[in-house]
């Protein structure tokens, strides 16, 4: 069955974004706010830009991460040290509805880029600034990654079998899900602004966002007052039976199974006699005899020369289960296809790049990505030009004294009609 076309329209439309952000935690906010509409104009400070054009590299030296990270915006980079380079910047944030930032706190400042001091050039803006442990509090100056804040966050402690050591999570999630929660205060605040006119400062902490995300281990220990001390369970769900990872005759395969779900697990299996046996019928029993009910899961799963069997004999039962898919098996997942959740992006050196859109179903509108990941400073010229009326002579002085830049293959790929 075919599905119903999406509508053209960009629900942020109108909305002018200037990002001052870099890895991911802040880029993955302003890539969010660029697939709803919004025109993302991407600040790279000279000589390098954003630094996660350097790292998760493909042939021929091409960051991977970053053209996933940035697609959909534009690149102007420029010298925040050089004059006439930060009044560049400030005339753009003149213009520009939202300022998002996740530099380390006080670097704004530095430069005069400070949420009070831009407010006075633009006294409706609204401004995010995204950072490890937030704007205040004895860890504000403290450097902060994924991992760290992973580690902080009770994250790591709770990821990995009981007798092991912590483990990091395989994916940045503490970094791109800051950035969300970023994406949605700045909508927050642009619908507020057109109720009020108010502008807002939005001040996001990766620990925070982390910690906010657990909605199981921290309310169990906080609300019994630290009787519930939680503990990482590995592929065994602490207080849920059967929930976890199984192993079975190719792969393996996760089983969530809730309290009302045991006796259609137990039967389509062959064991109907396990449904009302006092060892195995509540979910606290099951939980006491973990072992036993993984040997009686494997053993059947053991049974079938394949996994594709027992799936559709418990997918038929309506028991939650799933394959544990490899990375090479996510992207052709029927279900992601027919969502149509990655959009092809071409690139004048890598050809098609395969991106993931937004997750976003609208009725009426749209979440295309609107462009590739720029190159370094491409688009000085069509920003400085069009939005601030330099002329072409003014960009050839700004380039020879080193207050803006571009890399060499915006040139060259121009020259060969490629942009």
């Amino acid at each position: 069955m075919e599905r119903a076309a999406h509508g053209t329209t960009k629900l942020l439309a109108g909305v002018t974004v200037l990002d001052f952000t870099q890895y991911l935690a802040g880029p993955s906010a302003t890539r969010l706010l660029a697939d709803m509409g919004a025109e993302v104009i991407k600040i790279e400070r000279a000589p390098d830009g954003d630094l996660g054009r350097k790292i998760h590299l493909v042939e021929p030296g091409i960051s991977a991460f970053f053209l996933a990270a940035s697609a959909g915006k534009k690149s102007v980079a420029v010298d925040f040290k050089h004059p006439q380079g930060l009044a560049i910047v400030r005339a753009l944030v003149r213009q520009v509805d939202v300022v998002v930032e996740n530099y380390s706190p006080g670097v704004m400042a530095k430069y005069g880029l400070d949420y009070a001091s831009l407010k006075e050039l633009n006294p409706s803006l609204i401004m995010c600034s995204v950072s490890g442990y937030g704007q205040d509090g004895p860890y504000a100056k403290h450097t902060s990654f994924d991992i760290v804040a992973q580690a902080q966050s009770g994250v790591m402690a709770m990821t990995g079998e009981p007798d092991g050591p912590p483990q990091y999570v395989g994916n940045y999630f503490g970094d791109p899900n800051a950035g969300i929660h970023g994406a949605l205060g700045i909508c927050a605040a642009l619908f507020h602004r057109a109720l009020t006119g108010e502008g807002q400062y939005i001040d996001v902490s990766q620990l925070e966002a982390l910690v906010y995300l657990d909605y199981v281990n921290f309310p169990l220990f906080l609300m019994s007052r630290g009787q519930i001390q939680p503990r990482r369970f590995g592929g065994d769900f602490f207080n849920i039976c059967p929930y976890g990872v199984y192993k079975a005759k190719q792969g393996y395969i996760v089983f969530a199974v809730a309290e009302h779900q045991w006796g259609p697990l137990v039967r389509a299996m062959g064991k109907p006699e396990l449904e009302h046996d006092r060892r195995y019928a509540t979910q606290t029993a099951r939980c006491q005899r973990r072992s036993e009910v993984r040997k009686y899961i494997e053993d059947w799963l053991q049974t079938f020369a394949d996994d594709e069997t027992p799936l559709r004999i418990l997918t038929e039962a309506r028991i939650p289960v799933a394959p544990v898919l490899d990375i090479a098996q996510v992207p052709s997942h029927p279900q992601l296809q027919a969502r149509g959740l990655f959009q092809n992006l071409p690139h004048p050196l890598l050809g098609s790049t395969p991106v993931a859109k937004a997750p976003f179903h609208f009725s009426t509108a749209s979440v295309e990505i609107p462009s590739r990941a720029p190159f370094l400073g491409e688009h000085n010229e069509e920003i400085l030009q069009g939005r601030l009326g330099y002329t072409a002579e003014q960009i050839s002085a700004l380039y020879r004294e080193g207050a803006i830049v571009q890399e060499a293959m915006v040139h060259e790929l121009r020259e060969k009609g490629k942009l």
